[in-house]
């Protein structure tokens, strides 16, 4: 975790909603920070799923972005887990293969929606606002 990650997490008067962003890949994690920097909301990311479980536990998230392939733990099994731990956040899977075998798992996992690699910027942010109950982008 970074210090503007601590941030978040300790700032009692902080209003805006929390989406965590997990990925093993550094460059995915930035470019997905970026794509929601100018919104109303705070971003945090996870390196792993075992650091995502952590944010979880501290920090209330509204929605999970998370990213289908990684080391230890898929992203349909993270799903499934903040399903069953977390059931008040939103889900998202972020993958490379637009296959309909990778849309029913993460359906299946409890999706509710889904980013493909690469993913249209415009899209992610107008998916991100209305499931954040955000309005219309500006």
């Amino acid at each position: 975790m970074d210090a503007s990650d601590r941030k978040v997490q300790s700032d009692p008067l902080n209003r805006d909603p929390v989406v965590l962003c997990v990925d093993d890949e550094p460059g995915v994690l930035h470019a997905l920070r970026r794509s929601l920097r100018n919104e109303p909301c705070n971003v945090i990311t996870a390196g792993s799923p075992d650091e995502a479980l952590g944010w979880l536990e501290e920090v209330p998230v509204a929605l999970v972005i998370t990213d289908q392939r990684m080391p230890g733990m898929s992203g349909t099994e993270l799903l499934d887990e903040i399903r069953k731990r977390f059931p008040g956040t939103a889900r998202a899977l972020l993958t490379g293969y637009r296959t309909p075998s990778a849309v029913r798992e993460g359906l299946e996992a409890g999706a509710d929606t889904f980013f493909f690699k690469p993913w249209d910027e415009r899209y992610l942010v107008d998916s991100v606002r209305r499931i954040l109950g955000l309005g219309n982008a500006p």
